[in-house]
């Protein structure tokens, strides 16, 4: 019985090997997938089987086989013919086989593609930006939100130095004209039709990635409660049936897609942690990229210097040709905003903290350069120090910060609770604030407006450089709040 079993599992290999010699002996070289005449979509597919230990060379490029005998590659098409050439060497053998394959546009894109349009279009140049309204104070219009280059928008009107620019059917926004071209007359405004989207973590960023076939208008915001970040992509149809989203997402809970209205694509992406460390929103070729910035390593562990692994931007307020405000004895608040500043930057350092400074000296320096010098110095947090000004000059003004984006403004409270440990007066805590510094979203960002130039006590005060210390030792202590309750968040 052994004798017979032996025999028959002896012959059951025999004819297994059989087989397996057979199919590969008689693997012939021919394509499987790829060989059409015309697509619509750009990635294009070869694939097919050849001889095994053959090499096989695709339009000069040489491409794997895998041991079933199958080969393949990936195309990027360009618009119209693309000519493949296959070539298959296998011992002395040489195969080949050649074809063209056509790409075009999707039909839905030929029938939006007019050719003139009888409106003006504007297309935004570098550092553009929406307001809400055309109303303006010291401050300026009320920004709403950064915006990438190229993105190509109807112009419905212009008010002062404004223009007033369609995004969608049923929303508009005001963009500084300077930071516009005035496109020649019958171009046409952008729209697209979404399709693939990827969530991917990058180390220090986690990303999500939306192709499109244009470079779209898009509004920006937070929702605290549930803790998502919120972009609209206007003039936008939702073709996307898929959301790819990796598990090695630090920052990322989830992202999800809503078309809100029939030209509105709505991004809602679910925050993991509870504090924000910076997020931007940029095209990279047509495709959108939404970066939220991971919690830095160095708070997932504990330290006895609280800043150190940390990069901290100080910015010492006006300066140069800019005096900002005077007191009544000649005090200049320049001159102030960097004694403060160079005090802060002495405590960050001594706990361990690398600093980052707008201006070391009397110089001056734009609001863009102040933020093109932080953001290349990929600083975790930005701290502005002023002076005020205005009210009554009798009575003690106080101290206040201010915030822009809802997300910073426990960094602003918290140096706002450390200041008034002072004995000085409360001005408050300022939201919404339309300044310059705390318009980025970047970083977190606070303005601390320490006293008040025209009010004699204030100004008494601040006269004192003993005081001046004191205002920035209790800065820094609430920066070390801050981040002490950003590694309880994370236990």
């Amino acid at each position: 019985m052994k004798r017979k079993f032996k025999t028959l599992f002896s012959l059951a290999i025999t004819l297994l090997m059989s087989y397996n010699s057979f199919a590969q002996d008689n693997l012939r070289f021919k394509i499987v997938r790829g060989k059409t005449d015309t697509v619509n979509s750009r990635s294009h597919f070869i694939i097919g089987v050849a001889p095994l230990g053959a090499e096989i060379f695709i339009n000069g490029m040489k491409v794997k086989q895998y041991s079933t005998g199958s080969f393949g590659t990936q195309m990027m098409l360009q618009e119209g013919d693309n000519p493949v050439e296959i070539k298959v060497y296998s011992g002395s053998e040489e195969m080949t086989d050649s074809f063209s394959v056509y790409y075009k546009q999707s039909s839905l894109q030929e029938v939006r593609d007019v050719p003139f349009f009888k409106y003006p279009v504007v297309v935004t140049k570098k550092g553009a930006y929406f307001n809400s309204s055309p109303g303006g104070d010291r401050l300026g219009g009320a920004k709403m939100n950064f915006l990438a280059e190229g993105i190509k928008m109807e112009l419905l009107g212009v008010e002062g130095n404004l223009y007033k620019v369609k995004l969608s059917d049923n929303r508009s926004a005001y963009l500084p004209s300077h930071y516009a071209d005035l496109l020649p007359v019958g171009e046409m405004p952008a729209f697209s039709v979404s399709s693939s989207w990827s969530v991917v973590n990058s180390g220090k960023y986690d990303k999500v990635r939306i192709a499109l076939e244009n470079r779209q208008p898009y509004i920006i915001y937070r929702n605290p409660q549930p803790n998502q970040l919120v972009v609209e992509i206007h003039g936008t149809v939702n073709n996307s049936n898929w959301i790819t989203q990796y598990r090695n997402l630090k920052s990322i809970d989830y992202v999800h897609l809503n078309q809100i209205s029939s030209d509105v694509l709505q991004v809602v992406i679910g925050l993991k942690e509870k504090f924000s460390w910076g997020y931007n929103v940029d095209y990279v070729g047509n495709g959108l990229e939404i970066s939220i910035k991971n919690t830095p390593e160095v708070l997932y562990s504990r330290s006895k210097r609280p800043f150190a692994g940390l990069t901290i931007g100080l910015d010492a307020g006006h300066g140069g040709t800019s005096s900002g405000a005077v007191s009544p004895s000649g005090i200049k608040e320049k001159d102030l905003n960097l004694d403060m500043v160079l005090s802060l930057k002495e405590l960050i350092e001594r706990n361990g903290g690398k600093v980052v400074l707008s201006r070391s000296e009397d110089i001056d320096v734009s609001m863009q350069e102040r933020v093109d010098i932080f953001r290349n110095a990929n600083i975790d947090i930005m701290v502005s120090v002023h002076c005020n000004a205005g009210g009554n000059p009798l009575q003690p003004m106080g101290t206040s910060t201010y915030y822009r984006h809802i997300e910073y403004r426990p960094l602003a409270k918290g140096i706002l609770d450390r200041l008034m440990e002072l004995n000085v007066g409360e001005f408050g805590l300022i939201g919404n604030f339309n300044f310059s510094l705390n318009a980025p979203t970047d970083f977190p960002t606070v303005l601390v407006e320490t006293l008040f130039m025209s009010s004699l006590p204030d100004e008494e005060l601040l006269a004192s450089p003993e005081f001046r210390r004191d205002m920035m030792e209790k800065v820094a202590a609430g920066l070390e709040d801050y981040i002490g309750d950003v590694r309880e968040s994370l236990k």
